[in-house]
């Protein structure tokens, strides 16, 4: 019973992907507090500068990587050419994989992150290596840490070209066997920088260890893809450019980054304009909440995200009836983890951080609860949102736009009268506006369904349930 449980687990997407974002999570728990004791201040400042790097190459990554995924699972499931995939008339080969077009894909994906790849550490070095200057000159291990610099650079520069790989490995479904060894690879890098960084090793030896888990990373990748497909890809130009391809993927790339920096974006940097303006305590306790939160909401993310190359392959095959009853279930599934998370987090997240002696506390409960409700909706219309990117077309865009200019005019006129509270009402008010609404829209019209009958199915039973539970936390707080 037990090993059919375990055989089960590890051929779950869904449970893989909780587990691949769990390990990555445990590193930053366990490494972070080691950091700040083992360190001094001005290397503690500099090893979170080398972390910057990290959320900066993902951000030039602005949509290349889901994109190339996406065009990968249209072609492997039977897309007979680059075309739209929007309006169901487009031809497919009954579900096979059209390998003509994935070599072409194949080698477009390859010559385009080859060339990002460089055009990451360019940028990197342009943006980053004044601050990292300033920080290292008041040190008295300059050249050390220089050298921490460039190799740290050098990880990246591997890590970022090792996405061409998932995006292939993910396209074509695999995404159980990348996850496995995510997993595995995660806990063993957990498992040296603790040990490098707790026997008070350099930060040289910890950049160190991060290119030779990239060095890792890439060749594990490089092996899995040449397995995967009965090794098909193997027989594939590794570098080659098509010009169709990439225009095909151009489109919905850029306009994916805007929809980044307008959302992920602007809610991350909150933190950095609430800096200007608080105190310590009042900074502490609002970036603690907002990571809190948003890893729960990451984390909410499994059931639904680690299907998205199913939900690609089935609007191939213009099977819309099998796509409604999986994305219903799929978000159902997402919004009941994320209502549980943050139910522990309402009830439990204060009484938690006093048991363990925490110097930090969460914000007041009232916008605790409002944050929740809105990143509730935030949720459920962004896995909407992905619903139409299996179209291959971002359309909302523009409403990105709209909505994060409505947020930062909010935070800049609210921020001043009534302190904390501009960052919920903000965000909240400006998804209210066109966000909320305009995507589950056109998420209903591309599945051709109505909107009442799929959210019952999808998203009523969590919603109720969240509504209750804030109820009841607003309850007790009266009552005691």
């Amino acid at each position: 019973m037990i090993s059919k449980l375990i055989k089960k687990a590890w051929s779950s997407p869904t449970i893989l992907t909780w587990g691949n974002m769990l390990s990555s999570s445990i590193k930053l728990l366990v490494l972070t507090p080691l950091i700040l004791v083992r360190y001094n201040i001005n290397e503690i400042a500099f090893w979170y500068l080398l972390l910057t790097i990290n959320s900066f190459a993902i951000v030039i990554d602005f949509g290349f990587y889901p994109s190339f995924s996406r065009i990968t699972s249209f072609a492997f499931y039977g897309l007979e050419s680059p075309t739209d995939v929007s309006d169901g008339n487009h031809k497919h080969l009954n579900g096979k994989p059209n390998w003509p077009l994935l070599e072409k894909i194949y080698g477009t994906i390859n010559s385009t992150y080859l060339f990002i790849s460089f055009l990451v550490v360019v940028l990197i070095i342009a943006f980053t290596y004044q601050p990292i200057s300033t920080v290292i000159l008041k040190t008295h291990e300059q050249g050390q840490l220089w050298n921490s610099y460039y190799l740290y650079v050098a990880s990246v520069f591997i890590s970022f070209f090792s996405r061409k790989f998932d995006s292939v490995i993910i396209g074509t479904n695999n995404i159980v066997v990348i996850n496995r060894w995510d997993i595995i690879n995660n806990f063993l890098n957990v498992i040296v920088s603790v040990l490098i960084v707790y026997f008070n090793y350099s930060l040289l030896v910890l950049s160190a260890a991060q290119v030779i888990f990239s060095v890792i990373l890439i060749t594990r990748d490089y092996f899995l893809e040449r397995e995967i497909c009965d090794g098909k890809f193997k027989e594939f130009k590794f570098f080659s450019f098509h010009k169709d391809v990439f225009l095909w993927c151009w489109a919905p790339t850029w306009r994916s980054g805007i929809l980044i920096l307008c959302s992920t974006g602007i809610n991350q940097a909150t933190g950095l304009i609430y800096s200007n303006v608080s105190d310590s305590a009042k900074l502490a306790a609002y970036l603690l909440t907002l990571k809190l939160i948003t890893t729960v909401s990451q984390f909410s993310q499994a059931p639904f995200y680690s299907k998205l190359p199913a939900f690609s392959g089935l609007r191939v095959k213009n099977d819309l009836s099998g796509l409604i009853n999986i994305t219903a279930i799929s978000i159902k599934r997402a919004l009941l983890v994320y209502v549980i998370g943050i139910s522990v987090l309402i009830f439990f997240g204060q009484w938690g951080l006093t048991l363990i002696g925490s110097k930090a506390k969460l914000i007041d409960y009232n916008i605790l609860i409002v944050l929740g409700l809105i990143w509730f909706l935030e949720r459920h219309h962004a896995m909407h949102a992905q619903i139409v990117v299996t179209t291959n077309k971002i359309p909302f865009y523009k409403s990105a736009i709209i909505s994060g200019a409505v947020n930062i005019g909010l935070i800049y006129i609210f921020l001043p009268k009534i302190d904390v509270w501009a960052f919920p009402l903000a965000q909240g008010i400006s998804n209210l506006i066109i966000n909320n609404w305009w995507n589950v829209y056109l998420s209903i019209k591309s599945l051709r369904t109505n909107f009442l009958w799929y959210f019952k199915r999808s998203a009523l039973l969590p919603a109720a349930i969240l509504i209750m539970v804030c109820i009841i936390r607003v309850l007790i707080n009266r009552i005691y």
